[in-house]
């Protein structure tokens, strides 16, 4: 029994790690407004985590990411980065 619970465990495994979704996907709560700047945008975020989370995905892309990030609301003198799906 034990022998199936483990082969049942690893199959599992295999499927998650090779199901082709996105290391940066997840659902993050939002707590405290974070803002992702770039050289020619903002991003908002929910929370620091949110905002982590679209750099990983922009890094995915091969896209440049966030020089830094600041808690808050992001000023308005840039537009609004489009976010990654």
């Amino acid at each position: 029994m034990k022998v199936l619970g483990f082969i049942f465990f690893l199959t599992m495994n295999i499927f998650e790690t090779t199901s082709g979704k996105s290391a940066c996907d997840g659902y993050i709560k939002p707590r405290y407004l974070y803002c992702g700047i770039s050289a020619d945008c903002y991003y908002q975020g929910l929370s620091l985590l949110h905002v982590g989370q679209e750099q990983c995905k922009l890094t995915e892309l091969g896209k440049p990411g966030f020089l830094r990030f600041r808690a808050g609301r992001c000023p308005r003198d840039k537009p609004k980065c489009r976010k990654t799906r």
